[in-house]
């Protein structure tokens, strides 16, 4: 029996695979270099979104903080005595330095 080399089944599904395969690498060749830009930059939205609820949890902290400064008035006095020196009336002041 002769057996053919070049079966017309076989040169029609070698075609078909071949097409297949360079529209698949085209496809890749073009949308992955994309894709790794956007995970990149999607990674990147994704710090940027956590160091700004970090950020507004710090200015609600500051704010909180200043809302109290104001309404305290012993905070008023501990600055006054630790950093300005100042004493109450008939206090004497004792400085011991080394």
């Amino acid at each position: 029996m002769v057996v053919r080399l070049l079966n017309a089944r076989r040169v029609k599904r070698l075609k078909i695979a071949l097409i297949i395969s360079a529209v698949f690498t085209i496809v890749m060749v073009l949308y992955f270099p994309n894709y790794a830009k956007l995970k990149k930059l999607r990674d990147a939205n994704k710090d940027f979104i956590s160091k700004s609820d970090n950020l507004k949890n710090e200015i609600a902290d500051y704010k909180q903080k200043s809302e109290t400064i104001g309404q305290d008035p012993y905070l008023y006095e501990k600055i006054a005595r630790d950093d300005l020196g100042v004493a109450k009336e008939n206090e004497i002041i004792i400085d011991i330095s080394e």
